[in-house]
């Protein structure tokens, strides 16, 4: 009996947080959009295919470009995610740069994983400060 309320207790969890991203979607278009772009160029780049964000890098800094504090939603509107979202404006512009000049295949994925452990430490502060 244990094991089915501890089940039931992780299943409740992982519902909770799928949810959440859920609503950050829902509610941030913008964050939607710019994780189309990193979520198939990353997730492609992990297979050592690099095709996509060599492709994709210029759009991925104008999805980049549209996080603006304005069209933030507010209760995600701290410092903290302010700051993050800086940082990941910077790196995605780094990482077309990168692709631009042609940049080796293992200086490119390097980059773009840090890009993607930035985009999902927005993620996280977003599910927090919602809480």
């Amino acid at each position: 009996m244990k094991i089915i309320k501890s089940l039931l207790a992780i299943a409740a969890f992982f519902a909770i947080n799928s949810a959440s991203a859920q609503t950050i979607s829902e509610r941030w278009p913008e964050i939607k959009a710019y994780h189309e772009v990193i979520s198939k160029s990353f997730h492609s780049s992990e297979e050592g295919n690099l095709n996509p964000i060599k492709l994709n890098s210029e759009l991925l800094v104008e999805r980049a470009e549209a996080l603006a504090v304005e069209n933030m939603p507010e209760e995600y509107r701290t410092p903290k995610l302010i700051e993050s979202i800086v940082v990941l404006k910077k790196e995605t512009k780094k990482v077309n740069d990168l692709v631009q000049r042609k940049a080796g295949d293992e200086e490119i994925k390097k980059a773009l994983a840090s890009l993607h452990d930035t985009f999902h430490k927005i993620v996280g502060l977003c599910q927090t400060e919602k809480k």
